[in-house]
């Protein structure tokens, strides 16, 4: 099977680009850990995203992305040990780098970053909130809950299946910046007529 995280913000997805930039953008982010900045934009940059400018790259065909991902993990545990991630958007950049794995301990970790970031008054930790907790389900073979998951069925066409429709409700997954039922089986359909998932997320939730 091939599981997607569909990420609300264009800059995180995966993509392709003939022309890359030569190096990722960094900003001046006061209350990053200088660090945790380093690898979640290195995170991006493997992944084909220049994070802060939304410009896709081009990385090798050889690049070992799950290993680098462990990697990074690994960092981010040290610093999650040494109480060095504490900020909303700190947090947010460290379930970032968790969401990736398909360990439903990292993905559960990925999940509780996520919505101690809105906690701390991060908004993007909302949607990455809902959407962690979708994929942990899935982890543990148990259906998704709020409509953020597909994957390729044995047709190869995506799915959103295993998914509890009646779980929660749209103004459940309103308030956590998923979009609703109706608006879901609209981005499905429109992936097996038309081409690429669109993304989850509500246009500018708060």
């Amino acid at each position: 099977m091939i599981f997607l995280l569909t990420l609300a913000a264009a800059p995180f997805f995966c993509q392709d680009n003939a022309n890359p930039p030569s190096a990722p953008t960094v900003p001046n982010l006061p209350d990053v850990n200088p660090q945790l900045l380093h690898l979640v934009i290195e995170d991006q940059w493997d992944c084909g995203n220049d994070m802060f400018s939304g410009r896709q790259v081009k990385t090798p065909q050889n690049l070992n992305v799950p290993k680098r991902d462990a990697e990074r993990q690994a960092e981010v545990r040290k610093l999650l040990a040494e109480g060095s991630i504490n900020t909303g958007r700190e947090c947010y950049f460290a379930a970032l780098i968790f969401q990736h794995s398909s360990s439903a301990e990292n993905l559960l970790l990925a999940h509780m970053l996520a919505v101690t970031s809105v906690a701390k008054g991060n908004i993007n930790g909302k949607w990455m909130s809902a959407a962690t907790l979708d994929r942990y389900l899935w982890s543990i073979n148990h259906p998704q809950v709020f409509g953020t998951q597909f994957q390729k069925g044995a047709d190869e066409k995506w799915t959103m299946e295993p998914y509890d429709q009646t779980a929660v409700s749209d103004s459940i997954r309103a308030s956590w910046c998923v979009v609703s039922l109706v608006e879901q089986e609209k981005i499905l359909k429109d992936s097996q007529t038309s081409g690429p998932l669109a993304g989850t997320s509500t246009p500018d939730c708060k």
